[in-house]
């Protein structure tokens, strides 16, 4: 049986759009997981920055304005100080409370 070089080429272009198929299969399931990583983390941002306004406003205070452009540097830094807080626990006493 001989196989001609027709029939081979399309045996690898067949193999490549399969491995196409794969990728394009991750980069669909991917797409939509940061799509909505990124509107949330925007949406938190966006609901912090109205509720510093607000409370600014309410207060008759001037807000975080100067920690950079609309406040944005001033929460960002919240959020890594929050993120990387230490939580302190007593060796001695009640921490069950604690936690």
């Amino acid at each position: 049986m001989i196989i001609d070089t027709t029939e081979i080429e399309t045996i690898n272009s067949f193999s490549k759009l399969e491995s196409l198929k794969e990728v394009y299969g991750i980069i669909w399931i991917l797409v939509p997981i940061v799509t909505l990583v990124l509107g949330i983390t925007i949406g938190v941002l966006v609901i912090v920055w109205l509720e510093r306004e607000i409370s600014a406003g309410i207060q008759q205070r001037i807000g975080p304005e100067y920690a950079g452009p609309l406040e944005i540097l001033q929460v960002l830094a919240n959020g890594t100080k929050l993120l990387l807080k230490e939580n302190l626990i007593p060796s001695t006493g009640d921490t069950l409370s604690l936690l």
